[in-house]
This record gives C-alpha cells, structure tokens and sequence, in this order.
C-alpha cells in the first residue's frame, strides 16, 4: 500500500513538472478551454485609417452613398437583322433591338434633381432612377451639356440626400478619392485611389472629349459614368465620366476620370436655372506662341511675328463678335483685360469668366499693320455646337 501511494505521489509530481515545463516553451495547449486574448491593434502597429471606429474612408463613403442613385435608361429601338446585327439596309425583317444601360447620378438639390453625364441620357426613351432606399422614380431630362459630357434629371422626390460639393482647383496629385457608382450595374460600389493628375487636357475617350479632366487610379468602370468622385471628407471633387481601356470590354486599368467639380457646379446651376447652358464666345480659335512657334512659322514662310509672347489668333468665324470687332488671323493678343497672356488658358479663363454682353478689352499686335492696338470685344451666346 506504501508503495502505491509513493507511486501515485511520484506520478502527480512528474506530470506537475511536465505541464510546467510545456507551459513555459509551449503556451497553453489548443483545445484545453483557455480564453484567446484578441487586441484591436496589430503588434505591428497599423496605420490609424484601418483602426475600427477611425477610417475616414467609410465615413466618406457613408457620407456620399445616399446622395448618389442608380440610373436605367431605355434608348431608342434599333432595327436588326434575323442574323442579329443592325439592319441599316432594310435586309429582311427587320428584329427591334432595345438598347438599355446602367449609369449613376448624383443628387445636387432635395427637390429631385440629379447630375450625371450626357453620354448616359442623350437618345433615351426612358430614364428611371433608383434611390439608396431601394425606392424607383421615373426621370424628367431637364437639359443637357455635350459640351461638358454633363445633363441633370429630376425626379418627384423631396428631402432627398443632396450631396456637398467642394473646391476641385484645391485638388493635388496623391489626395485620396473615393469613386462611387452603379459599377457593371451592380449596385452601388465604392472603390478607392488617389488623384493621379489634374486639368488634363484635349482627351478624347471614345468620342467624349474633356478639358481639365481629374485622373485617377480609384476603379472606374462601365456604370460608374454619372456618379461621384469624392475627396476624403465626402465632398464631390469630380463626376466620373470616362476610362481609358486596353480591354474590349472596357475594363478598369486603373486611368480614369472626372470632370472637376467647379466645373459640373456651374453647368448644373445654368441647366436648373435655364434648361441649358449659356455661354459667352468672341468666335476665335488660336495657339500659344513663344519662340519655338515663332521660329517655326518663319520657316514655313508666314510673315515675322512680333518679338511677344501671347495667343495667335488662328481662324475667326466669320460674323462673329471678333469679326465685328476686327480682329483677323495672324493677330497675336498680347493681354486680356490687363493680364498678360502666360498661356491660352489666359484667354479662355477670361472669356468664360465674363457675361455675355459684357466688353473684353485685349491689346492686340495686329498682322496686316505691324503695330500694336486696343481691341474691345462684346461678348456674345455661344452658338450651339460650338
């Protein structure tokens, strides 16, 4: 009996000395029912923008998801062949093919009015949208702006969530964006990057030519056209409307772009107010003209141009204010109401600046007399198409 209460007292030690020993080089054994410890904070510290509670990311996108909708449009019926393609010929009988689409707008004001692009809305038969709530509406086009790629709808909503707009010209290469859109006519997605660059210029993507787009690597694809580029405290820094693609489907590659919010507030403001956008124009197309230029045109036998930078003035349409006003191509305006021509965004921001009707006062160094002179223009409408 003596020796089994040794044994059992050898045994109880033995394994006393083992679990301990495990313990220390092992941890706690898995399956023996002690509690995990968890921590919300990585060892390795994570950056504050992943930390729960703390991601100004989601805010934005909370922020800005109820003030962008979902838009399905109906376009006009297209006649097509028993073998499936167009039937521009009259071949056959002629199968009615409907185009339909997915897009995204961007409530600008509580009573129902909705921005989103031209492209989405032009040759429709039928807009209907779709609110954060599920709810759908039937849209009215209001007016539209090819000009700019942008048209407002509206829709018999009120106290809706209006988004906030805010100042694109603050914008610099590598603040934070987040897109968001009807991606692929899935539903409303979020996608994020960083402005990549700003006021790109003369793009032509797919037929849709901007001027002084946003670009950014945030995913845009087919369906976000119309919704939000917002910044990183959702504001509306930008309406997405165009990709550049290597894919036949269009694809995201990381190039897309917006057309600054500056810009889509104006339009929008003229389109509700008027039902279309009024412009002012002089009737000039022209070109910067430095020495490099100069140099050039000397060599393909134009006449010498003054020792002045400015803009040359390369076609006036005749009729035009600047017709009337006399200046003529060859012409070079050397300022613009008082300012000195840096570059031919000078001139343009000065006549897009001004009212139609109001005087643009240009010094001007005039070809057909070689001297230099005052020229004031009145601005008038932009004709269409222009």
């Amino acid at each position: 009996m003596r020796k089994l209460i040794s044994y059992v007292i050898v045994f109880v030690i033995g394994f006393a000395v083992c679990a301990a020993i495990l313990n220390k080089y092992y941890g706690v054994p898995a399956g023996t029912g002690s509690p995990i410890a968890f921590t919300n904070t990585s060892q390795r510290g994570a950056p504050p923008i992943a930390l729960n509670g703390n991601n100004p990311v989601a805010a934005a996108a909370a922020k800005v998801e109820q003030s962008v909708v979902n838009i399905d449009t109906v376009g006009r019926p297209m006649g097509m062949s028993p073998f499936g393609f167009p039937d521009f010929f009259g071949f056959g009988r002629p199968q009615p093919a409907i185009p339909q689409g997915q897009a995204s707008g961007v409530i600008i004001k509580d009573d129902g009015y909705i921005l989103t692009n031209n492209h989405v809305v032009a040759d429709t038969t039928k807009v209907s949208v779709r609110l954060w709530n599920k709810k759908s509406y039937p849209a009215e086009i209001i007016g539209r702006d090819p000009k700019t790629d942008l048209a407002v709808i509206k829709v018999a909503a009120k106290g809706l969530p209006a988004a906030t707009f805010t100042n694109s010209d603050a914008l610099q290469v590598g603040d934070w964006v987040i897109a968001v859109g009807n991606a692929l006519g899935l539903g409303t997605t979020v996608t994020v990057g960083v402005v990549s660059a700003t006021e790109r210029q003369n793009l032509d993507i797919e037929g849709t030519r901007l001027e002084n787009a946003i670009q950014t690597d945030a995913a845009i694809n087919r369906g976000n056209s119309g919704g939000a580029l917002a910044d990183i405290n959702g504001n509306i820094i930008g309406i997405n409307t165009a990709i550049a693609s290597t894919n036949p489907g269009g694809g995201s590659i990381g190039i897309g772009f917006a057309i600054p919010s500056n810009t889509a507030k104006w339009v929008a403001d003229q389109i509700v107010k008027r039902g279309k956008v009024v412009r002012p124009w002089v009737g000039i197309m022209y070109m910067e003209i430095n020495d490099s230029v100069r140099q050039e045109l000397k060599q393909m036998g134009e006449i010498s141009l003054p020792p002045v930078n400015g803009a040359l003035i390369r076609e006036v349409v005749p009729g035009s204010p600047a017709d009337r006003a006399g200046l003529r191509p060859l012409d070079v305006i050397i300022d613009i109401n008082g300012k000195k021509i840096k570059d031919i965004k000078t001139v343009a921001d000065e006549v897009t600046n001004s009212k139609v009707g109001s005087i643009i006062d240009m010094t001007v160094w005039h070809a057909r007399t070689q001297r230099k002179g005052k020229v004031a223009v009145r601005t008038a409408e932009m004709p269409g198409g222009q």
